[in-house]
């Protein structure tokens, strides 16, 4: 791995967890509360970012240091996948005009002029599709000819 921004995934055995905590939902604040002390962003469940670029060693220390903050974590971890994160992208902006699009739909009533314009959508849909079998009929129609000359 390379200097770059890493990505740490847990998976943690929810049965083993039981055996040393009554709420199994306190290993996982313990875990958050220790991965932004160090320097990681929450994602998502036991997925955090490093906020800056890390080495293999940084990440050795940190795996080790985890170990000796929570000893209950070696019985109950079951997957620690380390990532580099390259170039990252946020795609939530397209949910998000989803989301607007829909609630603008809802909010409208479906008034006279509504119903028109979705009247209007679906005519000219069965045009084209007329349009498209036309189309397929006179090249039919012309390969025939071809075939009797």
């Amino acid at each position: 791995m390379s200097l770059s921004r890493k990505a740490i995934n847990f998976d943690l055995s929810t049965n083993e967890l039981k055996k040393h905590f009554k709420d199994t939902r306190e290993p996982y604040i313990k875990i958050k509360t220790f991965m932004l002390e160090n320097g990681f962003e929450h994602r998502q469940y036991l997925g955090y970012a490093s906020k800056e670029p890390m080495d293999d060693i940084q990440i050795d220390i940190l795996a080790k240091k985890l170990v000796k903050e929570f000893s209950w974590l070696s019985s109950c971890i079951q997957e620690f996948d380390v990532t580099d994160i390259g170039e990252q992208y946020s795609l939530n902006h397209i949910f998000k005009d989803f989301i607007s699009i829909n609630k603008d739909l809802e909010v409208k009533s479906p008034t006279k002029e509504h119903s028109q314009k979705e009247q209007a959508k679906k005519q000219l849909m069965e045009q084209v599709k007329q349009s498209l079998h036309k189309d397929k009929d006179s090249k039919s129609l012309s390969q025939n000819k071809d075939l009797e000359r």
